[in-house]
Order: C-alpha cells, then sequence, then structure tokens
C-alpha cells in the first residue's frame, strides 16, 4: 500500500471522529450554561461594604466638629453623626450611644415626624443612598438604589409618609430636590429637574446658571 492510501485513510476517519464529537460535546456544556444562569439568579449584591476591619481605634471625646443633628419631635433625644457612626443621646447630657456603625460612612440623620424612624445617607451598598431605620437604629432598609449619585439634606414631610432628599446625578453638577415614599421607590422631581450639563461641542450663547436646591428647608 502506497504512503498517499495511508494517509488518505488516516484523514477520512479524522474526519469521521470530528464530525461525530459536537453532539456529546454541546451535550455536556449545556448544564455549564444553565448553571452560570443559577448562579446569577443567586447572585445579590450585599447591603454592607464588602470590606474586613484591619485594626480598631477607640478613644472618649466629648467634642465634635462638622456633625448633622436633629432632636426627637418629643424632645428628649439629640440624633448626631460623628466620623461617620450615628449617635443619640438625652437632651440633659450624658453617655452617647452608637445605634449605627461600622465599615460604611453614615451622616445626616433625622427623626420622623413621629420620632419612631431615622432617616440617615449611607455609602453601605457601595455607593450614597437614603436609609430608613428605627429610632434604635434596627432594621435599617435602603429608600434609594442609585450607583453614581449623591444626597444630602434629607428631611421628612409633616405627615412622615414622605422624604425630601437633594440629590445629584454629576460630581461637579448641581443638587435639586426629589421626593421619596417612605417604603422606597423611583421618587419625584420636586418642580422641573435641573437641565443636563452643556456639552463642550454646544453652540451659541452659554445656557442660564443652574439652581442649587439644597433640602426642603
Amino acid at each position: 500500500m502506497k504512503l498517499s492510501d495511508i494517509l488518505r485513510k488516516l484523514f477520512a476517519l479524522l474526519v469521521i471522529v470530528i464530525l461525530s464529537a459536537p453532539l456529546p460535546l454541546l451535550a455536556q456544556d449545556e448544564p455549564k450554561i444553565e448553571d452560570k444562569k443559577d448562579e446569577k439568579k443567586d447572585d445579590k449584591k450585599p447591603e454592607t461594604l464588602p470590606l474586613k476591619v484591619d485594626s480598631v481605634i477607640k478613644f472618649t471625646t466629648d467634642e465634635g466638629t462638622w456633625m448633622s443633628l436633629d432632636v426627637s419631635p418629643d424632645g428628649q433625644t439629640i440624633v448626631f453623626d460623628l466620623l461617620g457612626d450615628i449617635y443619640t443621646l438625652p437632651i440633659a447630657g450624658g453617655v452617647a450611644t452608637r445605634i449605627i456603625g461600622g465599615m460604611s460612612f453614615e451622616s445626616q440623620p433625622v427623626f420622623s415626624p413621629d420620632g419612631q424612624s431615622i432617616v440617615f445617607l449611607s455609602d453601605r451598598s457601595g455607593t450614597e443612598n437614603v436609609w430608613v431605620c428605627k429610632a434604635d437604629g434596627s432594621d435599617s432598609k435602603a429608600i434609594t438604589k442609585d450607583k453614581k449619585t449623591m444626597y444630602v439634606s434629607p428631611s421628612w414631610t409633616a405627615d412622615g409618609n414622605y422624604i425630601i432628599v437633594s440629590k445629584s446625578e454629576q460630581s461637579i453638577g448641581t443638587f435639586h430636590a426629589y421626593m421619596y415614599h417612605k417604603d422606597g421607590g423611583s421618587g419625584v422631581s420636586i418642580g422641573p429637574p435641573p437641565p443636563p450639563m452643556p456639552s463642550p461641542e454646544q453652540q451659541g450663547p452659554p445656557p442660564p446658571p443652574r439652581v442649587n436646591r439644597m433640602g426642603a428647608k
């Protein structure tokens, strides 16, 4: 038998093997694709920052700077932020109690009109959002779930059903007031939202200055 005949037979066998291989291979790959889909379904974003504590610093102080505070409706309790944690303190003075703290940065707490809840800002989801908890700091839940937004000056409506907060969707943009239900939702703009920032290619006269609205008060 010639060498060329042997090569032809080997080539023919190779073609037969290749043509018969895809069906079992595809059947083996299908479970892997389904596994990936199941993994995506179970992949839920945690509500805490994925950071580990390296060391703990403890200290005692009786003063702070650049703090936000509010007084409970009954006039008995002060809530305030200090170094990214939230504390309560009797109006008559004494020892403050940390009610919210950890690796995330919490700020600007405000009591609800009935004194049962506190609205505050937190970056525990990876970016700053509006959160609500009970007056003792328990049962925290996110009101907003934005990814590229900054918030400032949260407050409550008089009936305690809605939260008014100013937000900016641009790092150098102005703030505008929005209203959210206390149980969450997409929120609504209070008045016309600010126009988009002008692009470098924009022609014509410069746009009027954007109004900066920070908070409802």
